[in-house]
């Protein structure tokens, strides 16, 4: 039996795969809150300058508004003091290095801590871009090295490297900045490193007909993860509070030592048939079906087909065209997904309310993935969803720039219906290219594809935080501009790509230069 056949003979999707796909669904849960909680780790608060000789100063303090104080003929504002004359014209201004926060929405965050504001305002971005590149440096070593060691083994590893390095950032304002960032950067290495390997033992156990439905569910763990998020850090303000809670639960995932076996298709790869034949053994004890007495006939090994190299693909005109296509969708998606989480506290009204909203928006697109995605076809959803995050985000600059306060509403709902298409743009985009790429290059071309998200998300957090460098209106404005424009020509770039579905998987480089629109 080859192992296709196995799984047949187990079930597509009997109570053993569920119970292994439901601990691999926990490390999405616990992979999202840690990139996500920068947005309120490193939210900004309203500041200005203290001033000196003061005790108790706080941001309230004073009759004028907040972030301009007026004492002993000085005007303290975010980052600088300046004279005033009678008339309150300010001169000769100065750059000040104490500053007094709000307290009203971050009790603390890392950047009232280590007062990373005005000249050191990049530091929020900095972290949120290590973060993204450390997935990318986790996307690159984790296909390798799980080929080596093992898909358990690999997890593992980045597991403990995630559980250290959250945890240890809690103690930010010890261990200073650069050391902070390092294990930020290690953070995000961890994340790709253990979603990964997670995602792929948890679905080489499941049939066919299951796989696609499993391979978008696992996405609403991630989901519940960042509502969870939201709904912690709105009760707990400190941001030192607020990482230890979230991080020392995944504790509890060293247990997956004990919970968790090598994948059996990895160990087959590998010839250690006689620990794959015991692994499938027990599942076949617990999904009640009887496999024959000698499973592995021969001791061959996988069928799978030989693996080209990405370059390959520069020898087909037409393979080159959709990659360099897919490539530019794979980071729209990227960059306009984690933008709009990392953008959430731009956007008008509580930062909690509007994360919350973006966070729970996801759900319903999984939903309509699942319901839509074999009805209406691969291509036309995907330009579809690419299309409706496009028009709500560039239509959301009009309500920024041309209505009231009382309208602020109508801008937050654009957002997170834009960002509602881009999670189902994101979700199909996995499914796809895996069906567009012929097997002899399947893995190379999702693995560079995935790689192109990763950098374009590492950008993201720069292109959120616009508002940061870029004074009024237009830094609310800019982001939603690049990430509406940038979805629009992603979902018209998608109608020049063939439909896959109820298509044959193509095998070589031939078959797949044959799929027609």
């Amino acid at each position: 039996m080859d192992f296709e056949e196995i799984i047949k003979a187990l079930g597509d999707f009997g109570p053993y795969q569920k119970r292994v796909y439901f601990l691999m669904c926990l490390t999405s849960t616990f992979t999202a809150v840690q990139v996500m909680a920068t947005v309120f780790t490193f939210g900004v608060p309203d500041h200005r300058c203290s001033i000196p000789g003061v005790e108790n100063d706080t941001y309230n303090t004073g009759s004028f508004s907040s972030q301009e104080y007026h004492y002993n003929n000085s005007i303290y504002r975010e980052c600088t003091i300046t004279e005033a004359s009678d008339n309150t014209t300010s001169t000769n201004p100065n750059v000040c290095h104490q500053w007094v926060y709000d307290k009203s929405v971050f009790e603390s965050t890392i950047v009232s801590d280590m007062d990373l504001v005005c000249d050191k305002k990049l530091g929020k971005s900095h972290a949120q871009m290590l973060i993204m590149l450390g997935q990318v440096t986790g996307c690159v070593l984790v296909g390798p090295l799980s080929d080596l060691f093992g898909r358990r083994s690999m997890l593992m590893t980045f597991l403990i490297i995630l559980i250290i390095s959250s945890i240890a950032v809690t103690w930010t304002p010890m261990i200073g900045l650069h050391l902070t960032l390092a294990f930020y950067f290690f953070i995000g290495t961890s994340i790709s490193g253990s979603f990964t390997p997670a995602f792929v033992i948890g679905l080489e156990l499941v049939g066919p007909s299951k796989r696609v439905f499993t391979g978008i569910i696992t996405e609403l763990f991630w989901s519940a993860g960042l509502v969870i998020l939201s709904g912690v850090a709105y009760w707990i303000k400190n941001t030192q509070y607020l990482q230890l809670v979230i991080s020392v639960p995944s504790l509890t995932l060293i247990s997956f030592f004990w919970f968790v076996t090598e994948s059996p298709r990895w160990l087959i790869n590998k010839g250690r048939y006689r620990e794959a034949e015991k692994i499938i053994r027990e599942a076949a004890r617990v999904n009640k079906v009887v496999l024959p007495e000698r499973i592995f006939r021969g001791r061959s090994r996988s069928k799978d087909v030989k693996q080209m190299s990405i370059l390959k693909i520069f020898s087909s005109k037409i393979l080159l065209s959709r990659t360099l296509v897919l490539y530019f969708i794979w980071a729209v998606c990227s960059l306009t997904f984690y933008g709009l989480s990392l953008n959430a506290g731009s956007l008008s009204g509580s930062v909690h309310l509007n994360f919350f909203l973006l966070s729970v928006i996801e759900i319903p697109a999984y939903i309509i993935c699942i319901v839509l995605l074999d009805r209406i076809g691969r291509r036309f959803l995907q330009c579809g969803s690419l299309l409706l995050s496009g028009t709500c985000l560039l239509l959301s600059v009009f309500t920024v720039l041309y209505t009231d306060k009382s309208l602020e509403w109508i801008t937050t709902l654009l957002a997170v219906i834009g960002k509602m298409g881009v999670t189902a743009a994101f979700a199909i985009i996995w499914i796809y290219t895996t069906e567009l790429y012929p097997t002899v290059l399947r893995n190379s071309g999702v693995g560079s594809s995935n790689l192109m998200a990763r950098i374009a998300g590492a950008i993201s957090p720069y292109i959120a935080n616009l508002q940061t460098f870029l004074d009024g209106d237009i830094g609310k404005v800019a982001p939603l501009i690049i990430f509406g424009l940038a979805s629009v020509l992603a979902g018209l770039l998608m109608l020049f790509l063939p439909e896959t579905k109820g298509k044959r998987l193509p095998e070589t480089v031939e078959d797949a230069e044959q799929f027609t629109q």
